[in-house]
């Protein structure tokens, strides 16, 4: 009988909150029903243009891949340097589709610009994840620059213990400013630096990430410029090479490490 009535009570109580919750003065309106063709976005990155870049590309997919399709896109936080269009079109029968979105010769080098769009709620499937795992929202910066290959050859790093061939160093002509961009198993890394009159080298940033974390207590392993160890270009002994003295540390532990080392950039001839 207790148990009765505490079954009693709670009914009681839920039917109370019911009736509470209905007036003549509710306005309330469904949602719009999530759709079956489940549009998402397939380019989440980031992109980098040329300066002479007019437009560039971004690809959308959908589940159902039946009859034509026309997708609005919904511009959520979108740079005025954009022009984009108002829909995305899929063909019978197409998966996956290009937008060409444009951009004005006014956007100014070495600066991102966010493109933030989304798919309307209709033409997606919010509450499944498709089998490729992507949303149905963007947001990415875009910047032109006008880094070009300059010289290939072997990076080397005494610290990562690396060695890494066919690597590209970049050079910005509008800059003035060299970049370094290492990808490896060992370690994976991206830099800036200036050669003044002496040959002495400059890197502009004050912390470079390797691509590898010593711990989760202590967190990522950084890169910086060393005191110590002189930066230079040098082709004293008939090899043209980049010489950068780096010391370590682990900004999240507020930990260095006692040994400074040195990257090469060896050319290729």
């Amino acid at each position: 009988m207790k148990i009765n009535k505490i079954f009693l009570l709670a009914a009681m109580a839920l039917t109370g909150m019911g009736f509470a919750s209905c007036s003549d003065d509710d306005n309330f309106e469904p949602g719009k029903p999530a759709g079956s063709n489940n549009v998402y976005f397939v380019d989440e990155a980031s992109q980098v243009l040329e300066l002479t870049a007019t437009s560039f590309t971004i690809t959308m997919g959908r589940a159902d891949a039946g009859s034509a399709l026309s997708v609005p896109l919904t511009q959520v936080q979108v740079d005025p340097v954009f022009t984009v269009p108002a829909t995305a079109e899929f063909a019978a029968g197409q998966t996956e589709t290009e937008v060409t979105i444009q951009i004005s010769a006014e956007a100014v080098p070495f600066t991102n610009y966010q493109l933030r769009l989304a798919i309307p709620e209709e033409y997606t499937s919010p509450y499944k994840v498709n089998e490729k795992g992507y949303v149905p929202e963007m947001n990415v910066n875009i910047m032109k620059e006008d880094y070009k290959p300059f010289q290939k050859g072997t990076y080397y790093s005494q610290f990562n213990d690396a060695e890494v061939h066919n690597n590209v160093l970049e050079y910005s002509e509008m800059q003035k400013t060299y970049r370094v961009k290492v990808v490896d198993e060992a370690m994976e890394h991206t830099f800036t630096f200036t050669i003044d009159a002496n040959n002495k080298i400059h890197i502009n940033e004050k912390q470079i990430y390797q691509g590898w974390d010593y711990s989760d207590e202590y967190g990522g392993v950084y890169a910086m410029q060393a005191d110590d160890k002189e930066s230079f270009y040098d082709e004293s002994d008939g090899d043209k090479t980049y010489i950068f003295g780096f010391k370590y540390a682990l900004p999240k532990a507020g930990l260095s490490f006692t040994n400074s080392a040195y990257d090469y950039f060896v050319v290729e001839e």
